[in-house]
């Protein structure tokens, strides 16, 4: 993939990490079962981004280095997670990490993989893994089946634009990262409930949507995002239903 994506979060890096949905702490769990994951592992969470799929190793005691080529995004994870410990921010990509040779329990991937190039980032997730070569790639899917939900995926359809050119994360391009093209799937539910500017910020956080520099493009969201709220909301909340989709395997 020779296009540089790198930048497309820039401006929104305090939408996603304010407004993104976290992740399932039975992630862990799986992680326990499948592989023997313990606090003792040390993580590296390539396109970390805001810190969101992070905090929840640091929270189990982790050692995490949290590598992310955006500054912004770099920033944001820094101002948020620099409490814990065995925070270790870098600014890397997943094509360089610059981490060491075999210095990794655990590479992490979460909501990033259809970003990095396929072949030099395998590459160096190979070459940093020690052991099992152990690697969890989560992402936070949007629920199809809730009317709630149905009707933002309306909204953020017809409001897009500029989308990226990248793969779909399906079967057929994850057995491309794994070993033998082997892996195991879970799916995990989860949910966020968001007011108004929590819903805006939701929406925002995404790289295709019309920023405020974009002033009529950005008025008709607004607009849009507020009836769409005014028609859902209860006691002040909107509730955003996701399918985690948790990959573990081999690479």
């Amino acid at each position: 993939m020779s296009e540089d994506f790198t930048h497309r979060f820039t401006g929104r890096a305090s939408d996603y990490s304010m407004h993104r949905p976290e992740y399932p702490r039975q992630i862990l769990d799986i992680l326990k079962t499948e592989c023997g994951f313990d606090q003792d592992k040390t993580v590296a969470d390539i396109g970390s981004g805001t810190g969101l799929l992070s905090r929840l190793f640091l929270q189990n005691g982790n050692k995490v280095f949290c590598v992310e080529p955006n500054d912004e995004m770099r920033s944001f994870a820094e101002q948020g997670l620099s409490s814990f410990p065995n925070f270790v921010s870098i600014k890397g990509r997943a094509e360089d990490t610059t981490l060491k040779d075999s210095s990794i329990d655990l590479v992490t991937v979460g909501q990033a993989l259809h970003w990095f190039d396929f072949q030099l980032a395998k590459k160096g997730f190979e070459r940093i893994l020690r052991n099992n070569r152990d690697v969890c790639i989560v992402y936070n899917d949007r629920s199809e089946k809730d009317p709630f939900m149905k009707e933002y995926d309306s909204l953020v359809r017809r409001h897009a634009r500029d989308r990226a050119k990248v793969p779909e994360v399906n079967n057929a391009f994850l057995s491309s990262w794994f070993r033998d093209g082997m892996f195991k799937k879970f799916n995990l539910s989860n949910e966020q409930f968001l007011d108004r500017q929590g819903l805006a910020g939701r929406i925002m956080s995404a790289s295709y949507m019309p920023n405020s520099s974009e002033k009529e493009k950005f008025t008709a969201l607004k607009n849009d995002i507020s009836n769409l709220f005014e028609s859902h909301a209860e006691k002040g909340k909107v509730r955003m239903l996701y399918e985690t989709r948790v990959f573990i395997g081999k690479i």
